[in-house]
């Protein structure tokens, strides 16, 4: 009977841990990166160079960016640039799409200049709070920027997801013979 005692006593101290400890080996939840959209207003300064000589100009603009979780970006600019070599003039207007990574993305457009009453296309690149490019014109002179702005690197969001298990043990009470 003393034996008996002692084997229920091991047998209840084995079975209480075992209930009590069965919702807390859960895996711990997972960390996974998200992509997502971003609209903003920038503001830059440009220094531009070429065939139509060169200036400083003054950028206000919005730009929408996607990034996906392979860090693949597509977006668009829309900017009026304005004009401080001859006074302060409003001097031309872009529309551009960007497409690339998270560091850096080609950017393709169109433009047109109020100076001059013309059409233009757009080649560049844009990276973190810098472009660099040309604006090339239907009269086949162009004019190249180097520009200073102040739209930074888009980055993925982390969205933190409880981890999914098959386990029984997970969450559960273990039902233990003891107590049948």
């Amino acid at each position: 009977m003393f034996l008996s005692r002692i084997l229920a006593a091991i047998a209840l101290m084995l079975a209480v841990p075992t209930a009590t400890l069965a919702g807390s080996l859960a895996p711990p939840p997972t960390t996974t990166l998200v992509g997502k959209s971003d609209t903003t207003l920038f503001a830059g300064l440009s220094w531009t160079f070429g065939s139509r000589g060169q200036g400083v100009e003054g950028i206000l603009g919005v730009a929408y960016g996607d990034i996906d979780v392979d860090e693949d970006v597509t977006g668009a600019k829309l900017s009026a640039h304005f004009g401080f070599t001859d006074g302060f003039s409003f001097d031309k207007i872009k529309l551009t799409g960007l497409i690339g990574d998270d560091d850096a993305q080609a950017e393709l457009g169109f433009g047109y200049s109020f100076k001059i009453d013309q059409p233009f296309a757009v080649a560049g690149v844009n990276g973190e709070f810098v472009a660099v490019g040309a604006d090339i014109f239907f009269d086949q002179t162009y004019e190249g920027y180097l520009t200073l702005h102040s739209i930074g690197k888009l980055s993925l969001d982390e969205e933190t997801v409880p981890a999914a298990s098959d386990d029984p043990i997970v969450g559960d009470v273990i039902a233990s013979p003891i107590f049948d």
